[in-house]
């Protein structure tokens, strides 16, 4: 409706003309601020955002770094504890022997016996 009233008063662009004078708006104004965003814009993306890039990037490096190492810590302590349980094993295999005679007992226990493991 506001573009009919418009194109009938004389235009979109007196329409826009007496906005921009009401706001006070000034093209100079406005240009100078758009040099001076895009100054500041080239400035922060050159010597903060790409600085702060790899900053990101060395620190996500490293975390992936430290999970790695995490997965492999974990696989050698599989690894240790199944080593373990073997020896524990083991040893009470030996242990059973032990008590069943077929190994000496200690030197104080059957001094008699130990001609017979040596």
């Amino acid at each position: 409706m506001n573009l009919i009233i418009a194109a009938s008063s004389g235009g979109i662009t007196d329409i826009l003309r007496e906005t921009a004078e009401t706001f006070g708006w000034n093209w100079k104004l406005f240009l100078s601020q758009v040099i001076s965003f895009c100054i500041v814009a080239f400035l922060l993306q050159r010597f903060a955002y790409k600085p702060i890039l790899a900053v990101l990037e060395e620190r996500r490096r490293k975390i992936e770094e430290g999970q790695i190492n995490a997965e492999k810590i974990k696989k050698e302590l599989a690894e240790a504890e199944k080593r373990y349980q073997e020896i524990v094993a083991n040893r009470a295999s030996v242990r059973a022997q032990a008590a069943g005679g077929d190994y000496c007992c200690r030197a104080n226990h059957c001094q008699g016996a130990r001609g017979q493991c040596d």
